[in-house]
């Protein structure tokens, strides 16, 4: 991390209003304030929510620090995992400090490599069966099949359980969420968790249809006691050391974080990547011809992945220009000082990807979709920290090895079978909520490949 010798300063920033600061302007569009009180006050800013003074880092620098150097003092902010409370308990995204030791160990045998390679076939298989039942120009929201698609996923692999017939009130309630948890940051004075307003109804009712069908599930492991080959079973008989195990309450919690956490930003990663190879029909075919050269007339797997670095470049390079994860939040535990300014202890600090992946400085022309930026010889040029898809340091997202199989074997197999075909005057808006996604979905006419 950068200081000055000097007395440390007061970070720039705007003065926003008397009562509110800036946050209807943070409210209105997150995306577009962030980035501009980037561009105007620099790398570190100071900015107003409601009573509350928010920072903005965006030097890799500072970010690799908070992350990874003096990660003990850089936690989750308490605003956040009050948020999640209700919903994901004490998971695995929410805890600190040795809880969350605990639980990382209790949890990382389920994700080695072996284990999550065996999820690519059911991945592809869930694929094909999509584009199976789409007909030859068919209007599809795109963004929409692939929440769909991945919480099938996630279900299957992780927990073994069949949920299509319900992705539709599982993704309804995962957008009231969204909405409403965005809301709860939103508000300078929040209506309390326990008042029976509107919002806290439609929040608590959208917790309760995803929590029915996760509960459902571990009592149907707990009193089977088999091993069903996915992650749920292997946490139920997950042992410590010591013997100790995780109790209901815990299995229930890491259970709602895996289901959040293992589809919807993949989900919209994907739409993102896709809306991308629309618009760049050059990189799309660049993208085939590998794929088809590797996989010949078959169906891509797991195992062709490693000769596909072209595949891995067109993922990466779109999680740098449209991040599903567009910010993360910490707050320190003491005063510290970032590049000569004071930060008090318990400020709220955002890290955004988005704005740190669109600075010329670190990604020459930001805009322009360029996979070959994540070529072996160009990649080494990336600071350190620059590129944050998955945040870092020890608290770098657990499934990160299942969400890029999953994108490139999803994406892959969709190049396979689809020519990727959007309206010519389609214009996303880009909608910041807890992950970035195509505000209105993302319009999708089917163009199916000859075989």
């Amino acid at each position: 991390m950068s200081s000055s010798d000097s007395e440390p300063r007061t970070a720039p920033g705007p003065r926003g209003d008397f009562l509110l600061g800036s946050t209807l302007d943070f409210k209105e569009s997150p995306l577009e304030f962030i980035s501009y009180l980037h561009r105007a006050y620099g790398d570190v800013v100071r900015f107003r929510v409601g009573p509350s003074h928010w920072y903005l880092v965006s030097h890799p620098e500072d970010i690799w620090d908070m992350m990874v150097h003096r990660s003990k003092i850089f936690l989750k902010p308490a605003v956040a995992r009050r948020l999640w409370e209700k919903f994901l308990g004490d998971g695995l995204l929410t805890v600190e400090g040795d809880r969350w030791k605990r639980l990382h160990s209790l949890m990382r045998p389920a994700f080695h490599k072996r284990r999550v390679n065996a999820y690519g076939t059911t991945m592809v298989d869930y694929t094909h069966r999509m584009v199976d039942g789409w007909e030859e120009g068919q209007s599809v929201d795109f963004n929409e099949a692939m929440v769909g698609l991945t919480l099938e996923v996630v279900a299957k692999t992780l927990f073994n359980a069949d949920v299509r017939a319900g992705t539709g009130t599982v993704a309804q309630a995962m957008n009231t969420l969204n909405v409403e948890m965005l809301n709860h940051i939103h508000m300078p004075i929040p209506v309390p968790r326990w008042w029976p307003s509107e919002r806290n109804r439609r929040k608590m009712a959208a917790i309760e249809d995803i929590e029915k069908i996760v509960r459902g599930v571990i009592a149907e492991r707990r009193s089977s006691g088999e091993d069903h080959g996915d992650l749920l079973s292997m946490l139920v008989n997950a042992r410590t050391e010591d013997g100790d195990g995780l109790t209901d309450t815990e299995l229930r919690d890491q259970a709602m974080t895996l289901f959040f956490a293992g589809h919807e930003t993949t989900a919209h990663a994907m739409t993102w990547t896709w809306y991308l190879l629309a618009r760049h029909p050059a990189i799309t075919e660049r993208l085939r011809a590998d794929i088809q050269e590797v996989t010949g007339s078959g169906r891509l797997t797991v195992e062709h992945l490693s000769q596909l670095p072209y595949l891995d470049q067109v993922i990466k390079e779109s999680m740098r220009i449209l991040p599903s994860v567009w910010v993360f939040m910490k707050e320190p535990t003491e005063d510290v000082v970032i590049r000569g300014f004071k930060i008090p202890k318990g400020s709220q600090i955002m890290i955004s990807p988005f704005v740190t992946q669109h600075d010329p400085r670190w990604f020459p022309s930001p805009e322009t979709f360029d996979p070959d930026r994540f070529s072996p010889e160009r990649v080494k040029s990336i600071p350190t920290g620059a590129y944050v898809p998955f945040s870092g340091g020890g608290r770098v997202c657990i499934g990160k090895s299942f969400a890029m199989m999953e994108a490139r074997l999803i994406i892959g197999s969709l190049v396979q079978r689809l020519q990727p075909s959007i309206p010519a005057d389609y214009q996303p808006v880009k909608q910041a909520v807890l992950s970035m996604q195509p505000r209105d979905g993302l319009p999708t006419t089917v163009v199916h490949r000859a075989p």
